[in-house]
């Protein structure tokens, strides 16, 4: 859901700065530009990252669905650590 608000985001923000400088629309949609910046994009995030990284990266469909962290996820790990610091305050682990 984050990923979309991103995305929205970023090309509101594009279009939104453009139009408040007197730009015309029709500038900013011209496929060699788009190749440009398109390509200059993928180039980075593969020069930046190791191999395995960014293949994992291109197969990673799941960025557009929700979190599988969920509530119940983590009030269960809220609860461990809670028992867990319990545990240590109590009982003396100090050598």
């Amino acid at each position: 859901m984050f990923a979309i608000i991103g995305m929205v985001l970023v090309i509101a923000s594009v279009i939104g700065g453009f139009l408040m400088e007197k730009g015309h629309l029709a500038v900013l949609m011209q496929p060699a530009e788009l190749l440009i910046l398109g390509g200059a994009a993928i180039g980075t995030l593969l020069v930046a990252n190791p191999c395995t990284l960014s293949k994992r990266g291109f197969r990673a469909h799941g960025i557009l669905k929700g979190s599988p962290f969920t509530k119940a996820r983590y009030l269960n790990s809220l609860k461990m650590m809670y028992q867990f610091l319990n545990k240590v305050r109590k009982e003396d682990f100090c050598p």
